[in-house]
């Protein structure tokens, strides 16, 4: 049995083939894993097609007379510029999506969707939310930012009478969101993402940041930092304690970012921070290959730890930093917490130390 995880789908397949860095599938296994058809004229999605080059059918096509042909599905995938990792047993494959596509993706402003689970388990899909505003923020259990979900709570009462809403994502796992989310009891969704796919659909690097949604979901503003400043790399690390003056600026900026949220959710588009298509799309972040094999590491290395591989899974989470060092979200995950639960011990203060001017929360452009 061979497991293939893309995008939010995981499939297993009975009858696949893996031989080294090869992956032998039938059309209807490729469709059923991927979404994508198998047709003459190329593996298609849509309007899209990636044909076989005819130079290298013999070696990425098996064909046979009495059973389905075969197609080393890893192979073109990695021919398309798209992402392909495995477990060492072969038994587990991401087939990721490539840079190209997701920057296409968001160059267009039309905000990708996906379906993600509350602690209940209940599925909500981002386009379940047309017809209203979506600030889509993400947080975690091991950042201090897990305490702006009553922040977000207030700012909805505030904001009851207009067609607004936060929807909140936690880069997480339910167990440890769970305190923090039943704590806020917030009225607007939580859902839960430890795998990280709205991370890689918008280009989120770290938490808490934000993208701005209207109503017939078009990115208003793409992702940038949810208010959050960089105060807290001058806090006595043997205290804890903020120097006033700093402690005030931070509560400042967050401050002037809700007051923005707030604007655009009354005003929509006659908002001064409601940002021209041009503008927006010039701040679409640009996701590098590395970037996507990045992405495709940390689901692979999330999907060992449920099958209780921890070394092999630990290997793929950190080749996952390793390609993808801008990502304090996918370090930060799996890094030591403290008592609190922040994983903000010695190791991160080392990262932090070496950016040196470089910010850790770039300040959003107000």
């Amino acid at each position: 049995m061979i497991t293939v995880l893309h995008e939010q789908r995981s499939t297993a397949l009975a009858d696949a083939q893996a031989e080294g860095d090869a992956l032998w599938l039938t059309a209807t296994d490729i469709e059923a894993a991927t979404g994508w058809q198998w047709k003459p004229e190329g593996l298609c999605h849509g309007d899209l097609c990636m044909p076989v080059p005819p130079a290298l059918r013999a070696q990425w096509v098996r064909d046979a007379t009495d059973q389905p042909a075969l197609l080393d599905l890893a192979a073109l995938w990695r021919h398309g510029g798209q992402p392909v990792v495995h477990d060492a047993s072969g038994s587990t494959w991401v087939l990721g999506t490539g840079a190209a596509q997701r920057a296409e993706t968001l160059q267009s402003l039309q905000a990708p969707d996906f379906t993600l689970p509350d602690l209940q388990g209940q599925a909500h899909r981002l386009s379940d939310f047309r017809g209203r505003k979506v600030l889509l923020v993400t947080w975690a259990s091991w950042c201090g930012c897990r305490l702006d979900l009553a922040l977000w709570q207030s700012m909805m009462n505030e904001l009851q009478d207009t067609n607004f809403t936060v929807l909140a994502i936690a880069l997480d796992t339910a167990e440890a969101a769970r305190p923090w989310i039943e704590a806020a009891a917030p009225s607007y969704p939580c859902l839960i993402d430890a795998d990280h796919h709205v991370a890689a659909l918008y280009g989120i690097v770290n938490v808490p940041q934000a993208v701005w949604i209207d109503e017939a979901g078009r990115i208003v503003r793409p992702t940038e930092t949810a208010g959050s400043s960089d105060a807290f790399r001058s806090i006595d690390r043997g205290t804890g304690a903020l120097a006033p003056e700093l402690a005030q600026a931070s509560q400042q900026r967050k401050a002037a970012y809700l007051a923005a949220v707030r604007d655009w959710a009354r005003q929509g588009p006659a908002s001064a921070h409601a940002l021209p298509a041009p503008q927006a799309a010039a701040r679409v972040p640009a996701p590098s290959a590395a970037q996507a094999e990045a992405h495709a590491w940390f689901l692979l290395g999330q999907q060992l730890l449920r099958q209780d591989q921890s070394e092999e899974a630990r290997n793929a989470l950190d080749r996952a930093s390793q390609l993808h060092p801008d990502s304090w979200a996918i370090w930060r995950q799996h890094a030591p917490r403290d008592a609190r639960g922040l994983a903000v011990g010695e190791a991160f203060w080392a990262r932090v130390d070496a950016l040196g001017d470089k910010p850790y929360y770039a300040p959003a452009q107000l």
